[in-house]
């Protein structure tokens, strides 16, 4: 009997443990199987969208610096000037205007390229692209957002906005489309590209010029002969990048001076002189010594051979009607002012003679001696002012 019994368990134990699952516990599986792997799925897709702007935001911080360059990098200590802004005077009409020479105003003309323009010193024109990118697999450089968004026009599905002053860009985020006054996704949030925060304003690029009511020229004569300056033969010029202007070159202008024939004496002559003898010499010569002394006489004793450095100078008051007020590289200069002779001559930079370019028709091709002076005007520094003075080398 105990025998039986014992058989009896051990078949009613097979039975139930080959009875297996029933349907309420496999659908309580698949239930719980199912969460888990969309709890991972919502998870993978979070961090992804995560990581999309992320890179959405890398990417505006890189087209505003592309734009106005980086402060932050320095050259020999200096804050490094480049950007667009400060390669064409401007801020650009539309993003692709950073990747490639297109003038997005009239998509069939380029943009004026970079080239040294050799009467102003200055480099001047478009040196993109402006941004290191990759091309496409069709080999073109497309700058969208992080979520790949592209719409196939100028700003590459961007929202753009070049109000002339200032520079608002937005992403419209993972569904590529403007939300409006209930933005689900739009990086920066905003209802309208024309609400979000400027991505570049004008403290990025606008620059001061200050105490250029008057600037004083002070010519230096290098040659072995005096020179002679016709009245109203000069003009001084201050130039600067402006992409519609010719060449990238924006100018402004002073009158013509000087208002009388002025004489720039030979520079280093050397005199003899002895106690007691008067010495003229003209205005503006200075004394190439580091001290003199008083004689017994109480006439200033001088050494039998001085050497005299001799200049002229004049100050040009309000030269300029208006300044300009855009970060970028800036050149100033000299130059003839001879309005019978528009191409050969006017305008060209003067070192002592401005017959040496020849006439109208008969031009010959020129370098002159000396050099423009050069500066440039960074953002959020210090006001420029005019060189005090500005020396100008000139030879007859």
């Amino acid at each position: 009997a105990l025998r039986l019994s014992t058989l009896h368990s051990a078949g009613s134990i097979r039975r139930r443990s080959e009875r297996g699952f029933t349907l309420l516990e496999m659908l309580l599986v698949i239930f719980l199987m199912a969460l888990v792997a969309s709890t991972g799925l919502m998870l993978t897709e979070g961090v992804e969208d995560q990581a999309k702007y992320d890179e959405t935001k890398r990417r505006m911080e890189l087209i505003r610096k592309a734009i106005v360059g980086d402060p932050a990098r320095t050259v020999n200590g200096a804050p490094e000037l480049s950007g667009f802004v400060a390669d064409m005077g401007r801020l650009p009409n539309c993003l692709r205007e950073l990747i490639d020479a297109l003038d997005c105003t009239s998509p069939g003309n380029t943009l004026t390229t970079s080239a040294f323009d050799s009467n102003s010193g200055l480099v001047a024109g478009w040196r993109g692209p402006y941004l290191a990118m990759l091309p496409d697999s069709d080999g073109v450089l497309r700058l969208r957002d992080g979520y790949e968004n592209d719409d196939g026009g100028l700003d590459f599905g961007w929202g753009f906005l070049n109000d002339g002053t200032q520079i608002q860009l937005q992403s419209f985020g993972l569904n590529s489309v403007a939300d409006g006054a209930t933005p689900v996704d739009d990086y920066p949030v905003g209802a309208t590209v024309a609400a979000v925060t400027p991505l570049v304003n004008p403290f990025d690029f606008n620059v001061t010029f200050q105490s250029w009511g008057s600037i004083t020229i002070r010519f230096a004569n290098t040659g072995a002969g005096a020179v002679s300056i016709a009245q109203n033969s000069l003009r001084l010029v201050l130039s600067y990048a402006d992409d519609s202007q010719p060449g990238a070159i924006g100018k402004v202008e002073s009158a013509s001076f000087p208002a009388a024939t002025m004489n720039v004496p030979v520079s280093g002559v050397s005199v003899a002189v002895t106690n007691g003898q008067t010495l003229t010499v003209p205005t503006g010569t200075t004394l190439n010594l580091n001290q003199v002394s008083i004689g017994s006489d109480g006439f200033i004793v001088l050494p039998s051979i001085a050497q005299l450095t001799s200049s002229a100078q004049l100050t040009l008051t309000s030269p300029f009607a208006a300044l300009p007020d855009t970060m970028g590289h800036f050149s100033l200069s000299i130059v003839c002012n001879d309005p019978a002779n528009p191409n050969a001559v006017d305008g060209k930079r003067f070192d002592g003679d401005c017959t040496r370019y020849g006439t109208e028709a008969v031009p010959i091709a020129y370098t002159p001696t000396n050099q423009p002076y050069l500066f440039q005007a960074m953002p959020r520094s210090v006001p420029i002012g005019p060189p005090a003075p500005l020396r100008w080398s000139v030879h007859p």
